[in-house]
């Protein structure tokens, strides 16, 4: 028992000195996740999502370039998808040192973490930034002395400011859709239930042209058009949109793996939005232009309206595409030095192809050039806008292929493009190869009448004499009258006046004994000769004994190009001011106008017009509703005296609409009035500007 004692002494000493260490040891600190042992203080892979992630994005290669200095933070990133091809891999694995510098594998990380660690309810922000600040550079065991380049924090506002940016977001969705769809909005407003006085001066007073009183009249020196104040507010948000998004948000980050400086970067944010804000463009380009542009129908903005949009637009994309390839120029000759090399890649090539094409199609199409060379620059135009759609479609597919969808913009557009010719050459089969009857008016043949037999139309047609020069693609727009089909006169149309050359009536000199009787459609048109496609149709004619000759035509129809006729239902009464053979186009209007009253004031040079219209200027005055026609010769109308006159009927307290078709000088003075007596009227009105200008 003395011997068993010492025994169970010893036995006890040692239980005791283990207890001890066990307890030390639960004390003491290790440099592991917790206190401990595994399952007693200690654990591995908590938070288990944060771990997931680090585990799945840790094994890609990285950057870790020791010579991007690491001098703390602010934003941004590149936004072109070829930069982010450019980042190198290395062939040794990631050190712990690379896991805390390399910006993108910290920002990646915070974003996988705070994207799959939310659905765990037991996982705070307190333990995400606990696992941040030990396990970024070691993963499964944590050590508190490595710390990243930057917090949890600061690393997920950067990675939303990436996702962002990385395939330009939805920058260029956005601006493709709110430039096709705020005409679509702006026009709801001329639903308002019964058209309020507000409004009709609110639309007078944006008619006026933004500086001066010209607006179909060229200005400085015949090189554009001055837009209306309405169209002025379209373009500076349009403008405004496309600064804006090439240029914000800017943003750096340090270190940064596509640039070594503040300036690189901004150059490369800058050229790369510009390019990809260039292609979102396309959209509203292509479909302004077209002749069938749906918004025609949903809106009511006229065709004129739309091709000066169009006209901004292309300013605002070769100016972008300047300007991304000026910038992407500079980077690789002065920055990544490999512009040798890269200048001989076809995407490098293409892209100066797109590039000059887009250039060269601005001075080929401005005012004189279209005016004095309509059929070249329409040529000319349609060439250099395919040749840059195709460029950017191999300039994009050399670069990218099709990995980032940017070759959708260039689908588009062509797509755009082809509808509208296919739609074209529907219009033209359905009326089939007709023969026009051409005539002279008067004995100078300055005004030509145009018979088409076997064609009911309405609004305006393009007419195509195949057989006229070898240009047999040339069109020109004239206006329709009216359409007679079976005897009984179709309904008129929205006529349109193109300019002082394409105006065009469907004549109803059948007698009235004749009209029981089954006849076939008939279409007159009435044409002014002037340069070019006139020009050559008249030669023809005086060459001919008989001073009337027949040829082949093709009739494309029907168009109607001012949607805002459809405005004039709400009147009670009409006022039609015409110059020339604009009278044309507002004739339908006086016939088909169901208000209380209406009338016409017509201005003319010469006598030949008014004996030619003379049957449809009776008919005006006779029956029920009979307007009031007042014909001037050789005299300028007083455009003043006879908008106030009507204004100022107190018979009449309707809206009072007011069309005018003819010269330029004659439009604006019109419009100049109504800008400056509508705001103050008491009554509305409604005014229609039936010109058309390219």
């Amino acid at each position: 028992m003395a011997s068993l004692q010492p025994r169970l002494a010893t036995g006890a000493s040692y239980v005791l000195v283990l207890l001890l260490l066990t307890l030390g040891l639960l004390s003491t600190p290790v440099a592991a996740d917790g206190r401990g042992m595994l399952g007693l203080g200690k654990w591995l892979y908590k938070p288990f999502c944060a771990h997931a992630c680090r585990g799945v994005i840790g094994s890609s290669k990285l950057t870790c370039d020791p010579k991007v200095a690491i001098n703390g933070s602010t934003t941004s990133s590149s936004t072109d998808s070829h930069v982010h091809s450019k980042r190198h891999t290395h062939e040794v694995l990631n050190t712990e040192e690379c896991y805390l510098q390399d910006a993108a594998f910290l920002r990646t990380l915070a974003l996988c973490i705070a994207e799959r660690c939310p659905r765990d309810d037991d996982i705070g922000v307190s333990v995400i930034e606990d696992y941040w600040a030990g396990h970024v550079a070691t993963g499964s065991v944590g050590n508190w002395d490595l710390v990243p380049l930057m917090s949890y924090q600061d690393a997920l506002r950067y990675a939303h400011e990436d996702v962002q940016e990385v395939g330009e977001d939805k920058m260029p969705l956005a601006l493709a859709m709110s430039s096709i769809f705020l005409p679509v909005l702006l026009s709801l407003l001329r639903f308002l239930p019964g058209r309020p006085l507000w409004y009709s001066r609110l639309v007078n007073l944006l008619e006026k042209p933004l500086v001066g009183h010209r607006h179909r009249t060229p200005i400085v020196a015949d090189l554009g058009i001055m837009p209306t104040r309405g169209q002025s507010l379209y373009l500076v948000y349009l403008i405004t949109t496309q600064v804006f998004l090439s240029i914000f948000p800017l943003v750096w980050i340090s270190p940064n793996s596509f640039a070594a400086t503040r300036v690189e970067h901004y150059m490369m944010v800058i050229g790369d939005r510009s390019g990809v804000t260039c292609m979102a463009n396309f959209v509203a380009l292509f479909l302004f232009s077209s002749r069938n542009n749906a918004l025609l129908w949903i809106t009511n903005w006229s065709h004129a309206t739309f091709l000066l949009i169009h006209r901004w637009i292309g300013y605002c994309l070769i100016f972008e595409v300047s300007i991304h390839s000026l910038l992407l120029f500079i980077l690789h000759l002065n920055f990544y030095g490999d512009h040798p090399t890269e200048s001989k890649m076809p995407y490098w090539i293409w892209g100066i192809v797109g590039t000059l094409a887009l250039i060269f199609l601005w001075p080929a199409s401005i005012l004189p050039v279209r005016k004095k060379a309509y059929e070249f620059f329409l040529v000319f135009h349609q060439i250099f806008a395919a040749l840059s759609l195709i460029a950017t479609f191999l300039h994009i597919y050399y670069l990218f292929e099709y990995n980032w969808g940017y070759e959708i913009w260039v689908y588009i557009a062509g797509g755009i493009w082809f509808l509208d010719r296919v739609i074209r050459v529907a219009r033209m089969v359905s009326n089939g190869y007709r023969t026009a009857a051409v005539s002279a008016i008067d004995n100078d043949a300055e005004y030509l009448r145009v018979d088409i037999d076997g064609i009911a139309a309405e609004g305006h047609v393009y007419l195509y004499f195949p057989t006229l020069s070898w240009k047999f693609w040339e069109n020109h727009p004239y206006s329709v009258l009216s359409s007679f089909t079976g005897g009984t006169s179709a309904k008129a149309g929205d006529p349109v006046s193109r300019d002082q050359e394409k105006v065009s009536t469907t004549t109803d000199s059948i007698s009235e004994t004749s009209l029981d009787a089954t006849i076939r459609p008939h279409t007159t048109l009435l044409v002014r000769t002037m340069d070019g496609f006139t020009k050559a149709l008249t030669t023809r004619l005086l060459a001919s004994t008989s001073r009337r000759i027949t040829i082949p035509v093709i009739v494309e129809s029907s168009y109607h190009a001012n949607p805002a006729i459809r405005n004039l239902s709400h009147c009670s009464s009409l006022l039609c001011i015409a110059g020339g053979v604009g009278i044309t186009a507002v004739l339908p209007l006086l016939k088909g106008f169901s208000g209380v009253h209406s009338r016409l004031e017509w201005g003319v040079r010469g006598e030949s017009l008014v004996h030619a219209l003379e049957p449809e200027l009776t008919a005006l005055t006779r029956g029920a509703g009979a307007a009031v026609v007042n014909t001037s010769i050789g005299q300028r109308l007083k455009i003043v005296d006879i908008v106030r006159e009507e204004l100022e009927k107190e018979s009449d307290k309707g809206d009072l609409g007011i069309v005018v078709c003819g010269p330029n000088s004659m439009a604006d003075d019109v419009r100049a009035v109504v800008a400056e007596l509508g705001p103050k009227a008491k009554r509305g009105i409604v005014f229609v500007d039936e010109a058309f200008s390219w």
